[in-house]
């Protein structure tokens, strides 16, 4: 398993917050985690997870924040970092909100 972290501001959030993102490759397991998060609830299960090798991961989570789904797309920039952009379903005036992301693998 690959632990990355980082600071991401999700489409439907105030603002910017810690990110750590779990993935096990092989097995197409994904678990975000955010400690900032409100309600209690910090940990979200990536659902509909495809993996391209150890390079690509797409996902999407719901949940964060209440009533938003979102869908998560990263590629390896080189073996420490993920590079990616996470792309909110339409607001209520119909925009798709987005934001790039990236990422630090933690170290060992």
């Amino acid at each position: 398993m690959e632990t990355f972290s980082g600071k991401v501001h999700l489409p439907g959030t105030d603002g910017e917050w810690d990110l750590q993102l779990e993935i096990e490759w092989n097995d197409k397991e994904v678990n975000v985690h955010i400690d900032q998060a409100p309600d209690g609830i910090t940990d979200w299960p990536g659902l509909a997870v495809q993996t391209f090798g150890l390079e690509e991961i797409v996902f999407r989570t719901k949940g964060i924040p209440r009533l938003f789904t979102h869908w998560w797309h990263f590629v390896r920039g080189g073996s420490d970092e993920l590079w990616g952009m996470v792309m909110g379903l339409p607001d209520a005036e119909g925009i798709w909100r987005t934001c790039p992301v990236s990422l630090e693998r933690a170290k060992e």
